[in-house]
């Protein structure tokens, strides 16, 4: 009798895997999706009544959730109602090249075409450094880095104000902003030559409780111990030792349901040992004499009880493959949703005092038991 191969048993169980991650991922995308779709339809309704402002946001998140040619073209066009020239501009190129991919030709005659519309449009923004710039130089636009490649490079940009910073090590930093507002126009901005040396910081203010020298009394170095300790008062203060911050506690988390991982391992397991059964009666079916090509009496009534017994374990084979794909497919999902850690939430200390034992109390004109609650 031949034993079902370790590569087929790995091959199911792979399988098995897949599936499950393949329902678990197949829900996510499947929310993604709706969630874009929700945000497009209501972009394309503040569109309409001319809140782009309001509209290219969803547009945004609605491509990076489900990212669609028609989705970036719509984004394109709330760009360019907007005024943001050089966004709508390289989405328009975008979207020609995706449309060429996807061979949506119309679509991509329509985007070069309102790309090329935008050109004469764009504001053309150029940084420059000095020729003797320090190695070390960095070069941002807008909090953005600016790449040695796009020195003396026009580059566009949208119109509004456009912030340029650079800075070295042991050196002063510089920092200009531009207004851009012309259409068409091309602003050039020329990092100086930074000079040496970090700004001096501005000295700290003394402590309110520090004694201040008194006119016309000159201050007297001292020496020693004397010099080491401040005094007050004539009496000499310890040195005080600084306390080191203490490290931030670690927030307590805890398993999202012990229940649902236990059934999904118990689940998985279950599947796991249908795989394993399923391929052996599907391996056992064609073992011994029985499979033998070169029967006599191919015809006679023994073959025929080996044939229905060959069906018979073939089918038992394949059911208990398709139940140990589905108890594992259910199990593995269980298993890690359920053992994902998940912050705990700190129970509320009672603010109450622990109640006292009743006491008594004894006054001119009466007599009783006090306690508190």
């Amino acid at each position: 009798m031949t034993s079902l191969p370790m590569q087929h048993l790995g091959r199911l169980l792979a399988l098995a895997m897949f599936l499950a991650a393949l329902v678990g991922g197949g829900r996510d995308a499947r929310a993604d999706t709706a969630a874009a779709q929700a945000l497009f339809d209501a972009a394309r309704q503040l569109m309409a009544q001319g809140k782009y402002a309001d509209a290219c946001p969803k547009l945004e998140e609605s491509q990076r959730l489900d990212p669609g040619i028609g989705t970036q073209f719509n984004l394109a066009a709330c760009y360019e109602q907007l005024g943001q020239t050089a966004s709508a501009w390289s989405t328009f190129l975008e979207v020609a090249g995706a449309a060429k991919a996807a061979g949506q030709l119309e679509r991509e005659k329509v985007a070069r075409q309102r790309a090329t519309a935008l050109e004469p449009k764009l504001i053309r923004l150029t940084v420059t450094a000095p020729a003797d710039a320090p190695a070390d130089l960095q070069v941002k636009r807008d909090g953005a880095p600016v790449g040695r490649a796009q020195w003396g490079t026009p580059v566009p940009v949208d119109p509004g104000k456009h912030t340029i910073e650079a800075s070295a090590a042991g050196r002063a930093p510089f920092a200009r902003t531009v207004d851009l507002t012309r259409a068409g126009a091309t602003e050039t901005v020329a990092i100086p030559p930074l000079p040496a040396g970090a700004p001096a910081r501005a000295a700290a203010p003394p402590a309110s409780g520090a004694a201040q020298p008194t006119s016309g009394a000159a201050a007297q170095p001292t020496s020693g111990a004397a010099a080491a300790r401040p005094t007050t008062g004539g009496a000499a203060l310890a040195p005080v030792a600084g306390r080191a911050p203490a490290p931030p506690a670690r927030p307590l988390t805890r398993r999202r349901s012990k229940g649902m991982m236990v059934t999904g391992i118990v689940l998985t397991s279950i599947g796991a040992v249908a795989l394993l059964g399923g391929g052996l009666a599907l391996a056992s079916t064609c073992s011994g004499s029985g499979c033998d090509d070169s029967l006599d009496d191919p015809l006679g009534d023994d073959s025929l009880d080996y044939v229905d017994e060959e069906d018979s374990g073939a089918d038992a084979g394949y059911a208990l493959i398709i139940g140990g794909l589905v108890f594992a497919g259910v199990g593995i999902p269980l298993a890690i949703i359920g053992g994902r850690q998940v912050p705990v939430q700190p129970e509320k200390k009672a603010a109450s005092a622990p109640a006292r034992s009743p006491e008594l109390v004894l006054g001119p004109r009466y007599a009783g038991l006090r306690w508190s609650m």
